[in-house]
């Protein structure tokens, strides 16, 4: 059997809790993926490090908010298999992904290398996180992750095309001896 490679695939989200006893799951998404969730037939579970596709039922999915809908997967028909998949990431493939043309996505992001103004050369950029409008990008840093508050404030060069970003980071940010 042939898996998907992950890295053809874009995270939008995880499993946050079943929803009644039919086997339906509350999918907790970032808010720039509605548009794609609401299109794609198709959801990746991360099981053991494997993209494990579901589909998504006749009945599809009801949104509860911007950030959270019900989804009803086939062969998902009761709570106990529901609550068996809480807490999985959710991935859509790449080909899958719609973005509105005016919008920037903040998972974009993902995949840019970020520089210091001072100490130069940080790490890879892994993940983005939306918190009520404030970005924390994870940064790969020696090995450990780093999050980085993401403001305009920091930003001293952003390069789209060498997928550089370089910032101005508060002093002890990446000071991680005490971890």
């Amino acid at each position: 059997m042939e898996t998907i490679p992950k890295e053809s695939c874009t995270k939008i989200g995880f499993v946050q809790k079943p929803h009644g006893i039919q086997g339906e799951v509350v999918i907790r998404f970032q808010e720039e993926f509605y548009e794609t969730l609401e299109e794609t037939p198709t959801l990746f579970l991360e099981i053991d490090t494997l993209l494990v596709p579901y589909f998504i039922s006749e009945e599809g999915l009801r949104f509860k908010s911007g950030e959270t809908a019900i989804a009803k997967l086939d062969w998902v028909d009761s709570d106990k298999l529901a609550k068996e998949l809480c807490g999985l990431s959710v991935f859509v493939r790449d080909k899958d992904v719609v973005f509105a043309d005016d919008e920037f996505a903040p998972s974009e992001l993902i995949g840019f290398k970020l520089y210091d103004a001072e100490l130069g050369f940080i790490g890879e950029i892994v993940d983005v996180t939306n918190y009520s409008g404030n970005l924390v990008l994870s940064v790969d840093y020696n090995g450990k992750e780093c999050l980085v508050p993401f403001n305009e404030d920091l930003l001293v060069r952003f390069d789209g095309e060498s997928l550089e970003i370089e910032m101005d980071l508060p002093s002890g940010l990446l000071d991680m001896e005490n971890e």
